[in-house]
């Protein structure tokens, strides 16, 4: 079959990361490609497309992927485009392809689809239909367009062509998928076009809307699915808890470090440059629990290219005082298996106990985090955000000697604590917390007491109440 695949990336600095690199490579067995960007690459880039033997068009960062989308089939003209059996749409949100060997799943998904010529488009994964007043109401079930692959038939009506010339250019991303990707597999069906999606989910219709996201790990691994989603490590936290249990991206990533060749670390070394290590944290496993003599002994950390680094703890009141004092004493115990933890996980950079789950001392260190995130976030050149990374709060940090190069830090200052983490991203570095078994155990408890009580009317407006009066007796 006679392919053309249009392949949209955007980087705000210009950069082509190793696993877009890899996405690429692995579409070449299979089609010809038109690689577009929204932005201008560097020279580096620019040879790397043109040794693909893809054509490059950069283009302005207006439209998003629809934007990029229109103008790539508008270069290469109708005449042209309509010379291909199949036309392939697809973007670098979408990572992979997972799998032994780096064109197998992609092949078995080109073969399948060609088994299937009563199609008349089709693509990698569908989105079930919903309600939504951010996407404009109404949602109907679709193609997810981070891959639409469009034949013959539709690819020569000029339905198609009216449909791309006639797009209005979407100025956010809510535009963008309702102009576009939500819009297009009903458009089209109406129109008598026939559809399908190449990884078959309509068991799990009542159960997730989206289960890429809800579930990669079971598309992966047991509906031949070659990609996943690099979303899956920085959504939203509190969405997902809205949709699943919060487990689906810390399965994945466990899943794609044991059993297949997929370069993890370098998807994690690019997102480390891009998106906030709260954001991160959420998703990946960054918080290890120690079990009972698990590594004894004094270990080598100058062998190993470690320190540990002790200072005074984040100033809090009372019992959030005494919690972290004991969280850092505690600390010293494991520091044996805190060590081996750097053997493990290669790009590990800080270590520090958990923060105290008594509610006051995680309000506190909240608090201070705001007010100091903008500063040190501009000053080390690294993304952050409201939510407190990982952060040694206890004055108590085993770091990995490369993720503090180009660091003069001064351990008296009272910020020490936030920019050791910010500082290690900037070198290409995660920060982790740990904790044993038994206060893993205590948190999980705590945690289903206050679901339970946020879940009951009374106990939330009894605590509203008592918020409001809080606030009227400190004016």
């Amino acid at each position: 079959m006679k392919r053309l695949a249009v392949y949209f990336h955007y980087d705000a600095r210009g950069r082509i990361d190793q696993p877009c690199r890899l996405a690429v490579q692995s579409m070449r067995p299979f089609a010809q490609l038109l690689f577009v960007t929204n932005g201008a690459l560097g020279p580096e880039e620019r040879a790397w497309v043109e040794g693909t033997g893809a054509e490059l068009l950069e283009r302005e960062n207006t439209g998003f992927d629809v934007g990029a989308y229109r103008d790539a089939l508008l270069h290469c003209g109708q005449e042209t485009v309509c010379g291909f059996d199949e036309l392939v749409l697809m973007n670098f949100t979408l990572a992979g392809p997972v799998s032994g060997g780096r064109d197998e799943p992609l092949r078995r998904m080109f073969e399948t689809m060609a088994k299937r010529p009563e199609l008349d488009f089709w693509g990698l994964t569908r989105h079930y239909a919903m309600r939504s007043r951010r996407f404009g109401g109404r949602v109907p079930e679709h193609l997810q367009s981070h891959f639409l692959a469009v034949r013959g038939r539709l690819l020569r009506d000029p339905a198609f062509w009216d449909y791309w010339r006639q797009m209005r250019l979407p100025r956010s991303y809510e535009e963008s998928v309702t102009c576009h990707e939500t819009r297009f597999t009903e458009y089209f069906a109406e129109k008598g076009f026939r559809w399908d999606s190449y990884v078959q989910t309509d068991d799990l219709r009542q159960v997730f809307l989206n289960p890429i996201m809800a579930c990669p790990r079971e598309l992966i691994e047991k509906r031949g699915c070659p990609f996943f989603k690099r979303r899956s490590f920085f959504t939203p936290y509190a969405d997902e808890l809205r949709r699943t249990d919060g487990t689906a991206s810390r399965e994945l990533y466990e899943y794609l470090c044991r059993e297949t060749a997929y370069p993890v670390e370098a998807l994690l070394a690019s997102l480390l440059q891009d998106y906030p290590l709260a954001d991160l944290a959420c998703n990946l496993p960054w918080h290890y629990i120690l079990a009972p003599g698990e590594e004894s002994g004094a270990p080598d950390l100058a062998g190993r290219g470690l320190r540990l680094l002790r200072f005074a703890p984040l100033r809090c009141e009372g019992a959030a005082a005494w919690y972290l004092e004991q969280s850092a004493a505690e600390a010293d115990k494991h520091l044996a298996a805190a060590a081996a933890l750097f053997e493990k996980n290669p790009r590990l950079g800080l270590l520090c106990p958990a923060w105290p789950s008594w509610p006051p001392a995680g309000r506190a260190c909240a608090g201070r985090w705001r007010a100091v995130y903008p500063g040190l976030a501009e000053e080390e050149k690294v993304p952050a955000g409201l939510t407190p990374p990982k952060a040694p709060v206890a004055g108590w940090a085993l770091v990995r000697e490369a993720a503090l190069r180009g660091a003069d830090l001064d351990l008296q200052s009272g910020d020490c604590c936030w920019r050791l983490p910010l500082r290690a991203q900037k070198n290409g570095f995660y920060s982790a917390v740990f904790e044993t078994a038994a206060h893993a155990a205590a948190r999980a408890e705590q945690l289903w007491v206050y679901q339970a009580a946020s879940e009951a009317p009374f106990a939330v407006a009894k605590q509203l109440g008592r918020l409001v009066k809080h606030k009227l007796e400190r004016r």
